[in-house]
């Protein structure tokens, strides 16, 4: 068996259990038997090939192997965005987790179309467990709480400061050499308004151009997750 299944918590020892819906995925559709291997990891970066010793009504007995650890990106991107509407938000958390970006704030903005309620987050928390069990990662995208975009303006932010602005600079020029840090705003399908601008420039954030084209929210990111995922380090 090559299925990977996340553990909430480090384990401290060789030893380690699965429970929840993990483990009656392991049990009830992959079938599996003592003595089987699979792989968990614990969203901080460790991995562990292991072993199952026990199957029991909700809970996955695992001796585990050698510990694997994940470097981290050489840049930490942080993407704050005003989420699309329905399974684009599943697709855009999928992808950005596939391209290793640190953390994602949603925004409640002038024109945003989804609101972040606390349920939406945690359905994107889930998808990104399972964006890590398939593209192999081992370390969470962490979603942070939802937050006005006013409001996060306000906050302390360190590392470069970008917002996604069509009549921004280019993107990599503003980037270079690419920092450890980097942070970016992007808009809901309107844009930002004028206002929402003003008080990003006035609050140290630097406006960025994508290209020529009019991008779609969850293209934007994953667009900035690209190029600095290719550009840094």
């Amino acid at each position: 068996m090559s299925q990977r299944y996340f553990l909430p918590q480090s384990p401290a020892g060789t030893t380690a259990c699965l429970d929840g819906d993990e483990a009656r995925h392991v049990a009830r559709v992959m079938r599996a038997r003592p003595g089987d291997q699979i792989a968990v990891f614990d969203g901080a970066g460790h991995s562990w090939p292991a072993v199952i010793t026990r199957i029991e009504r909700g809970q996955i007995d695992l001796e585990l192997g050698p510990m694997a650890t994940e470097s981290e990106p050489p840049c930490r991107l942080t993407v704050a965005v005003a989420l699309p509407k329905g399974d684009r938000q599943k697709w855009l958390i999928e992808k950005l987790t596939e391209l290793g970006v640190a953390s994602l704030v949603p925004l409640t903005t002038t024109r945003s179309v989804a609101q972040p309620t606390t349920a939406a987050n945690e359905r994107l928390r889930r998808g990104v467990i399972e964006a890590c069990k398939q593209c192999g990662r081992s370390r969470l995208l962490e979603i942070k709480a939802a937050c006005r975009f006013t409001d996060w303006l306000a906050e302390p932010h360190p590392g470069t400061r970008l917002l996604a602005d069509p009549a921004g600079s280019p993107l990599l020029p503003a980037i270079r050499p690419v920092p450890r840090d980097v942070l970016i705003a992007i808009g809901p399908e309107g844009g930002f308004t004028p206002e929402e601008v003003t008080a990003a420039e006035q609050a140290g954030f630097t406006r960025v151009s994508l290209g020529s084209s009019i991008l779609r929210i969850e293209t934007a990111a994953l667009a900035v997750a690209a190029i600095i995922g290719q550009h840094g380090g």
